[in-house]
């Protein structure tokens, strides 16, 4: 008899935070693979949370599902499982440097100052991708840094309607910062014969030269954004000695 092994799909949708609907119409454009049939019992692996998982990272960075399907095209010819799998780590390590939580409600409050969120603070923070609402109830933060900064601003009195404000703003900026390094390495990196399609066997190397450029550029823009705020902080220090009211 087979072994029944494995995740029926409720319990994968559940898993990967996502509508069952949801996983059907992945299955329905391509771009996940159907389950293992025992019966008429359907069986999901883990391969298919890799998988949701590297859709879902995808999305995050503005690929529609017709990009995606192209993408995973791309991996998955000439390739068997074990080599795709292994192509969607690389691929999930690359695009996902952040570390994801999943919280329930009482836990996420208890992270900031009593009174300083609400429904409509989250709802919003939802909208803008923060945070996701699982299909349990549960809150998914994609990205914890923000969880901690966001409650660190709050904490020092910013706001939070006004940390939400700033995030979007920031986001605009750091857009277009993310735009200029990605010409440079489309320009001074990327071979050229690799611009009209990626050979599989050399996405290893691909994915170093884009995680070294992740790296500097985050460094960078550290370093930059440490200088200005000195030269902004020294420059409002002193006006405030220079005020009448200031120190002797």
């Amino acid at each position: 008899m087979e072994p029944t092994e494995g995740m029926r799909l409720d319990e994968l949708a559940r898993q990967a935070g996502v509508a069952t609907t949801t996983v059907r119409l992945y299955q329905n454009r391509g771009l996940l693979p159907g389950p293992r049939l025992v019966g008429r019992t359907g069986y999901y692996e883990q391969s298919h949370l890799t998988r949701l998982a590297l859709i879902g990272r995808l999305q995050d960075q503005g690929f529609s599902l017709a990009g995606i399907g192209r993408v995973l095209e791309t991996w998955e010819e000439g390739r068997d499982l074990a080599d795709l799998v292994g192509v969607e780590h690389q691929l999930d390590v690359l695009l996902n440097q952040r570390h994801e939580v999943v919280l329930d409600a009482a836990d996420l409050l208890a992270h900031f100052p009593p009174g300083s969120l609400n429904t409509e603070l989250i709802q919003r923070s939802a909208a803008m991708g923060l945070v996701e609402i699982t299909g349990d109830g549960r809150f998914r933060v994609p990205d914890q840094r923000f969880l901690d900064t966001g409650a660190a601003l709050i904490r020092l009195g910013v706001p939070a309607d006004v940390v939400l404000d700033e995030w979007a703003l920031l986001s605009e900026v750091t857009d277009g910062v993310a735009k200029r390094f990605i010409a440079l390495f489309e320009v001074h990196i990327l071979p050229t014969e690799w611009q009209h399609g990626l050979d599989h066997d050399r996405a290893a190397e691909l994915a170093t030269a884009l995680a070294q450029l992740r790296q500097t550029a985050g460094q960078v823009l550290a370093a930059a954004l440490d200088a200005s705020l000195a030269r902004a902080g020294a420059g409002r220090l002193a006006a405030l000695f220079d005020s009448p009211g200031g120190a002797d």
